[in-house]
């Protein structure tokens, strides 16, 4: 395929996500406590599909959930993928796979691909 190919492929296939940024503000200095604020959200089109347990497994190692999805966007989105807390993908909200505290993605010519999931609540 060429880039022309995948550019009118993209533009065809996408669906809408959210992104969602936040401001940390220290609540308390000395407990060193954080709250977000959250900003507006940014709506961008993405190619979303979704990762078995089996596929993340091997491509985010360490997340342990049944819901998780691999998606595709344009490179010049990049900066508010780095920024992003939250992903909203179909009215459910996801979080991007970090490695050592920062978000990690791949670069593929015009477009970047990152992995996100839900986090599992915790029974106690």
């Amino acid at each position: 395929m060429s880039r022309k190919d995948l550019k009118q492929f993209f533009r065809n296939q996408a669906t809408k996500i959210r992104i969602h940024t936040s401001i940390d503000t220290i609540t308390d200095p000395y407990e060193k406590t954080i709250s977000k604020s959250y900003l507006p959200c940014k709506v961008i089109r993405a190619i979303v599909s979704d990762l078995s347990p089996a596929q993340l497994q091997w491509k985010a190692p360490g997340i342990v959930t049944n819901r998780a999805k691999e998606c595709i966007i344009e490179k010049k989105y990049e900066t508010l993928l780095k920024l992003s807390q939250k992903i909203t993908i179909d009215g459910d909200d996801y979080y991007g796979w970090k490695v050592n505290g920062r978000l990690s993605y791949r670069k593929e010519h015009d477009f970047i691909r990152f992995y996100c999931y839900q986090k599992e609540e915790q029974n106690a």
